[in-house]
């Protein structure tokens, strides 16, 4: 009990300390990209089972999807529905691309079409492992190439959006900032609804602790239904478990079993992020949003992170959670389908 209160205490403090060096040279996302590189170098080096309890996690990620809730307003719908057809044909297109990605991955490394093709595919780690499963692709593989992608797109598409757009941003060095106290007190009680009603539902909605209180707080403010606001310490505290949650999830024994295959998937994952840049620009240009959110909403990585880059680089994060949840749900609905019929056919 002593070891693991230790760890607990270890992990914090130098993820803390990680996230300070990353506010003092203005580097993106602080709270979450700090305690990740601390504790994935942490459980690199010393080698010992560091865990983060399940608990933490769900209510880290259930205030972080009141966090991105919030920023939703009764012009958010309005805007999300005149781009919502350009937006499914944009994500499509970098489906059939990433598709197509992963069939070459999967000739030039000799391994099977559907491993390349759910290695390659812009989703969720634990979704896709779970489809390459049902599929009997092989899941070690398919786990290890989202390993590779999520650090990239973890690292690269914040510094490229801080890069691109800082001149506009307001909220340098910090993601979250002091809310406005508003709403009546007894508000806080939806809170812990939320959070029960999340846990009722985990096994049947994905990603419910994200998606069940950013819907329901997205709602009520969209409404104009005054909701007390959570102070900034409760998003900091969020963010900085959910980077140290990923980076307990990141194993460099996994990285390194890839062996060859690495620098071709990484190649591979770099290509989608600047088709997403490209693709973005172009959704831009037709539209009355700003490069940075449409870029974040095709961006491939996951719903919280982009939505979260969206506020530190001045963008919309209400907009990019929506567009970011759709494509979500696309994956998660419609790929297992489309894939599993084209498999059939081909054998």
């Amino acid at each position: 009990m002593k070891q693991l209160v230790f760890h607990y205490i270890w992990m914090y403090l130098v993820s803390l300390l990680s996230t300070m060096i990353f506010l003092s040279l203005d580097l993106p996302l602080p709270w979450i990209l700090g305690p990740l590189l601390a504790v994935f170098i942490l459980k690199t080096v010393h080698e010992r089972d560091y865990q983060l309890h399940q608990s933490i996690r769900n209510v880290s990620f259930a205030i972080t999807g009141v966090q991105i809730g919030m920023t939703f307003t009764a012009a958010t719908i309005g805007k999300v529905v005149p781009y919502f057809i350009p937006f499914l044909l944009f994500t499509f297109f970098i489906m059939i691309i990433s598709i197509a990605s992963g069939i070459l991955l999967a000739r030039i490394a000799k391994i099977s079409k559907k491993t390349g093709v759910l290695g390659s595919i812009p989703g969720g780690l634990s979704v896709m492992v779970a489809m390459s499963d049902s599929m009997e692709a092989n899941t070690g593989l398919v786990a290890i190439f989202h390993t590779i992608r999520l650090m990239a797109v973890l690292f690269i598409v914040p510094i490229i959006a801080s890069f691109l757009f800082s001149s506009s941003s307001n909220n340098a060095g910090s993601i979250v900032e002091e809310p406005m106290i508003s709403g009546q007190y007894w508000t806080i009680a939806i809170y812990g609804l939320l959070f029960y009603f999340a846990y009722l539902l985990r096994h049947k909605v994905p990603a419910s602790f994200v998606l069940i209180p950013m819907t329901i707080i997205a709602i009520l403010k969209i409404f104009s239904i005054p909701v007390m606001d959570l102070p900034s310490s409760f998003y900091h505290f969020a963010q900085l478990s959910i980077g140290i949650h990923l980076g307990l999830s990141i194993d460099y024994r996994d990285v390194k079993k890839a062996g060859k295959y690495t620098g071709l998937f990484f190649l591979i994952t770099c290509f989608i992020i600047l088709l997403s840049i490209l693709f973005g620009y172009i959704f831009a240009s037709f539209s009355n949003l700003s490069f940075a959110t449409a870029m974040l909403s095709l961006a491939p990585g996951g719903l919280v992170e982009m939505a979260l880059t969206a506020h530190e680089v001045d963008a919309d994060p209400a907009i990019v959670g929506s567009l970011q949840l759709v494509r979500m749900l696309i994956i998660i609905l419609l790929l297992p389908i489309v894939l599993s019929k084209y498999w059939k056919t081909r054998t």
